[in-house]
């Protein structure tokens, strides 16, 4: 024990009477028997040396015989031993609510789920447990798709703010498969993803195309100049149309030889 209670009015009713080194013995022995949890050596001269009172043999042995008890084992205090008792009743019961709390938190992580009344049991099916995986991945990785731009993608995504599920891994995974039957280059569309941080994937960018996030919506775009084109024309006058019309018609019309 490296603390116990010290009652000073007990102490006072049973002590007052000592002279400071009998007090100063006293004080010492107790100490010592509550630091080493056991008697005090039956050995007056050990006792003393082991409190540092080698000068004081008699005090120490006034003391020793009034508030102690001599025994096979050393001398004895009765109080000192049953505040002993009592730590260490409390270190055990302590210890012994600590071993059941884990053995309630194992057996809770490793009971199942009870089944519902409509829940199907099949000869296929996995027991749910509380503590399992529930990142772990339910579904496979086609050969087509390399491991390191997989890896890759997936780590870029799960630093994101959004997190990574397997039903969007899924969908990257049906995305990619549906890419690379119209001869997509898997790796460099993960790779693609990867390098600008997009949580999707999208078809490679062609030649000449312009930088990466505008070439995703490159059809969308040419859309947009169609109908940019077709809002101007609409604009026009019907004759000014006529002539927008009419003029590059001429021009692909064979000339005269009076021309």
């Amino acid at each position: 024990m490296h603390y116990y209670t010290w009652n000073i009015g007990d102490y006072s009713s049973h002590a007052s009477h000592l002279n400071i080194v009998e007090d100063c013995a006293y004080r010492r022995l107790l100490d010592r028997y509550y630091l080493s949890e056991e008697p005090i050596p039956s050995d007056v001269s050990v006792a003393c040396r082991l409190i540092g009172m080698r000068e004081h043999q008699a005090e120490v042995e006034i003391v020793l015989k009034e508030f102690f008890t001599q025994t096979e084992s050393g001398w004895v205090n009765k109080r000192a031993e049953q505040e002993i008792a009592h730590f260490k009743g409390k270190i055990d019961q302590a210890s012994r609510a600590g071993k059941a709390s884990a053995e309630r938190r194992m057996n809770a992580r490793s009971t199942p789920v009870q089944r519902t009344s409509n829940q199907p049991i099949t000869n296929n099916q996995e027991p749910l447990t509380i503590n399992q995986d529930k990142t772990k991945a339910r579904f496979s990785i086609p050969n087509f798709i390399p491991q390191d731009a997989w890896q890759g993608f997936y780590e870029m995504r799960k630093t994101g703010k959004g997190v990574f599920t397997e039903r969007a891994a899924s969908l990257i995974i049906k995305q990619l498969t549906q890419m690379h039957s119209e001869g997509q280059d898997v790796a460099k569309v993960l790779d693609q993803s990867t390098a600008n941080g997009w949580k999707g994937v999208f078809p490679l960018k062609t030649q000449g195309a312009g930088n990466g996030k505008f070439n995703i919506h490159a059809a969308g775009r040419e859309m947009l100049e169609r109908a940019l084109a077709q809002e101007e024309l609409d604009a026009r006058a019907p004759w000014e149309v006529q002539d927008a019309v009419h003029e590059p018609v001429q021009q692909l019309l064979p000339r005269s030889s009076d021309d």
